[in-house]
């Protein structure tokens, strides 16, 4: 009996010290603490300070998919391939996490979901590009006055775009360098310069994509030159014959840009008039008279992280 009450009363003595932490030593590798509640702020403060992002603040991105050309690993270029690999690069704030290209299935208001691809990746949002177009068979100014800019285009993309209230709304500038997206006018993808067209606008949803961004993405107007990606220009009237990862879809032969250029080709004649750029459906940045109905727009936007 009395060997009992001993061996009990050292258990519940030992049992205390663990408790209350007396006597009770914790290393982490860097630091030492004399006591386990110390050593659990510790921990608890480090862990804070990771700043995991919380995915339910991101509840409107249905899926994310990895963009690749390849064939041998991953190939995914619609979204639509059994080889798409599900990634979630839009958890991580910093610059370029989602490659341009990467896929997202993004929920534009309460009843639409939208498939784009990334245009580049800031950190704290994205800028995409939807992936078809959002409006067909729209002249870039109807008035044929290239001074005012794509107000035809804009307009009718805007309306269409008035209950995406999912993205964020947007405020841009465009028309000399101290703008946010730049020059207006372009007389090549490698020479954007003053003399165009002013705009600014604010609390909207959408704009169309700019001539700067494209060179981003290595499409130029140059055929020696040029590595615009497929996303870029698939799903355009002929876009399946220059490439065979390409699909045909629709009848535009092209999308508008927010630029404009002073010329214009009559057969082997180039000459000055009210044209825009285009991304055409080889693949090449090219430009249109300003009043066709050929081309179509695709929405830009932006969603935060």
């Amino acid at each position: 009996i009395v060997i009992g009450i001993i061996i009990s009363t050292t258990i519940v003595y030992s049992a205390e010290n663990i408790l209350t932490g007396s006597d009770v030593t914790y290393s982490n590798g860097s630091s030492s603490v004399d006591n386990v509640q110390k050593a659990i702020d510790e921990l608890y403060e480090k862990s804070k300070k990771q700043q995991v992002p919380d995915i339910t603040k991101l509840p409107n991105i249905v899926s994310a998919l990895y963009y690749s050309e390849d064939e041998s690993k991953d190939y995914c270029i619609t979204g639509d391939e059994d080889t798409c690999k599900v990634i979630t690069c839009y958890q991580k704030t910093e610059k370029n996490s989602c490659p341009p290209g990467t896929i997202i299935n993004y929920k534009v208001n309460n009843e639409q979901i939208i498939r784009f691809h990334v245009i580049k990746d800031e950190g704290e949002k994205i800028v995409l590009q939807s992936q078809k177009g959002t409006v067909s068979n729209i002249a870039w100014n109807e008035k044929n006055n290239v001074k005012e800019g794509p107000t035809t285009a804009l307009e009718e993309l805007e309306k269409e775009t008035k209950d995406w209230t999912n993205v964020n709304n947007l405020e841009y500038s465009i028309g000399d360098d101290k703008s946010t997206l730049g020059y207006s006018r372009c007389s090549s993808a490698n020479w954007c310069h003053t003399g165009g067209y002013s705009l600014t606008k604010s609390s909207i949803h959408a704009r169309m994509i700019t001539v700067q961004e494209l060179k981003t993405l290595n499409c130029v107007n140059s055929t020696s030159d040029n590595k615009c990606p497929v996303w870029v220009f698939n799903y355009l009237s002929k876009s399946n014959e220059k490439n065979n990862n390409a699909l045909s879809y629709g009848v535009s032969s092209g999308y508008w840009t927010m630029n404009y250029s002073n010329k214009v080709e009559t057969g082997n004649v180039i000459t000055d008039n009210t044209t825009a750029w285009d991304m055409r459906d080889y693949g090449l940045l090219y430009f249109s008279e300003i009043t066709s109905k050929t081309n179509e727009c695709r929405a830009v936007v932006e969603i935060s992280k």
